[in-house]
């Protein structure tokens, strides 16, 4: 065939940047070689690639179509060399686990002491992110293994629904309602704004959680928190300026200021797992049943 994925590579810094000069130093070679690369890209395809003039360089109709597919040629090679290097040594008795928030709180520490006793030549390695960012942690290939809730789909990686955990609301110890032992209605809150995350934030959750209050009966103002609705204004539930809804796995991971109450009637959160589709590897696979076996104790009430 005759090209090679330098070729593409120099070709595509001279698509994205329109200028020969520019491809030279975003690639640390020099413009010359740029030349010549598109020079014998050019001759190996048999068409022009680019419009060249003294003052401008454009793609020509059949350099739009090259840029487009050596796009997704460079991409499909990228994941090819990913899928290869599971099998490295060194990796084949790793598993990189990226988790949301709440999940670093309960689920993730009960699978990894699971995985120690019971999966000794297994090493994982955690890796929290903010709400939102299990699934682009994965696509990025900074993980084997995502665990979040309203994970994205993702070429390449398998999604699962592992859980459905049951939400709690949570508020300040000292808020009359606090000590409720029989189930809370939303409705009793009215008056107090929803503590939560900004919706830009993970779109999908935030409506979810909003969707929750409506089906109870409310429709609260939201007041904004940080993505992990911890520190600076975990204040307002201690102070009962806000409520906020949780799942279950971070009842005694908030303040000692903050309590937890169950709700009068059903709602859930979902729990997921994400994969590559096309790891194979043994002990990963038992790895993924540990955290299903975990997962399903979250469901407890």
């Amino acid at each position: 065939m005759g090209l090679t994925l330098r070729q593409l590579e120099v070709f595509l810094a001279v698509a994205e940047t329109l200028h020969f000069g520019r491809a030279a130093e975003r690639l640390h070679i020099s413009q010359p070689t740029v030349s010549q690369e598109v020079a014998r890209l050019e001759r190996t395809v048999g068409v022009q690639l680019f419009d060249r003039s003294r003052r401008s360089v454009a793609l020509t109709g059949a350099g739009e179509v090259m840029a487009a597919e050596s796009t997704r040629l460079l991409e499909q090679t990228e994941s090819l060399l990913a899928r290869v290097r599971l099998h490295e040594e060194s990796r084949l008795g790793t598993v990189r686990i990226v988790a949301s928030p709440s999940v670093v709180n309960r689920l993730l520490p009960a699978v990894v002491s699971r995985a120690e006793q019971e999966l000794p030549a297994l090493t994982t390695t955690e890796l929290a992110v903010d709400t939102g960012q299990v699934s682009t942690t994965l696509a990025a290939e900074l993980a084997d293994l995502g665990l979040g809730r309203f994970l994205e789909e993702v070429p390449g990686y398998r999604l699962e629904r592992i859980a459905d955990e049951p939400v709690l609301v949570a508020l300040g110890r000292d808020h009359p309602l606090a000590g409720r032992t029989t189930g809370l209605r939303l409705t009793e809150l009215r008056d107090l704004p929803l503590l939560l995350w900004p919706r830009e934030q993970h779109p999908r959750y935030y409506d979810h959680v909003l969707g929750l209050c409506a089906a109870h009966g409310i429709d609260p103002p939201v007041l904004v928190s940080p993505p992990r609705i911890v520190g600076s204004r975990l204040y307002l539930l201690a102070r009962n300026r806000a409520f906020s809804l949780v799942p279950g796995s971070m009842t005694g991971h908030l303040t000692e200021d903050v309590v937890t109450v169950r709700l009068d009637g059903r709602a859930t959160l979902p729990l997921e797992m994400q994969w590559r589709t096309d790891d194979h590897r043994p002990t990963p696979a038992v790895l993924r049943d540990l955290v299903r076996q975990e997962a399903a104790a979250l469901e407890e009430p």
